[in-house]
């Protein structure tokens, strides 16, 4: 029942369309062929045929107007997809997540300050960066009004700088992270007997 409406005579008459204007001239009398293949020559001529009145096929008028394309906003676009804050963001969160699998057993494993500080500030970026994604994600404005995720953003950043804090406090007056990883992992098992020889 469902398959007969997705598949419907409609859906077949849309793509056979399609198809004839591959097959026949769809540009305006201003873009014939020949004059169409010299204008590709230069970006005015592109977008010159691109923004003409109509377009015909054979003589039927199908679509008034192309959106208009300039080279400027298609450079615009390009520009904004390949630079800004963004990639240099998402650069640096692939190099943390690729640095935490390396950075957690060595810290576990030599129990050193300095690794347990490079091992705690990662994590805490970390997990900043995942728990603000799920904010922007799921605390929109248009969805929860424009004040909670103001809030959502400032408790998380104390949140992160309270838990970072915290760790550098253990680190710096404490066993340290891994000390303390390895502390509470032995909560609840039997402690092994020391035989002195007598």
């Amino acid at each position: 029942m469902i398959l007969e409406k997705v598949i419907s005579g409609n859906i077949f008459r849309k793509v056979r369309q399609l198809e004839s204007l591959a097959k026949t001239n769809v540009f305006s009398n201003s873009c014939k062929p020949p004059q169409f293949a010299r204008s590709l020559t230069s970006l005015s001529g592109i977008n010159r045929c691109l923004n003409s009145n109509a377009i015909y096929n054979g003589g039927n008028r199908f679509l008034t107007k192309f959106p208009k394309v300039t080279a400027g906003a298609l450079q615009q676009s390009r520009n904004a997809a390949t630079t800004g804050d963004h990639v240099r963001l998402w650069v640096i969160e692939r190099v943390v997540s690729v640095a935490l699998p390396i950075i957690i057993p060595a810290a576990l494993i030599m129990e050193n300050s300095i690794l347990d500080a490079v091992m705690s500030i990662l994590v805490v970026m970390h997990a900043h960066w995942g728990l603000e994604a799920v904010i922007v994600d799921y605390a929109r404005p248009i969805v929860v009004g424009p004040v909670l995720p103001k809030v959502l953003h400032i408790a998380l950043i104390l949140l992160s700088a309270g838990t970072l804090a915290g760790l550098l406090v253990l680190i710096h007056n404490g066993p340290g992270v891994s000390t303390a990883v390895k502390n509470f992992w032995a909560i609840g098992k039997p402690k092994e007997k020391t035989t002195t020889p007598s």
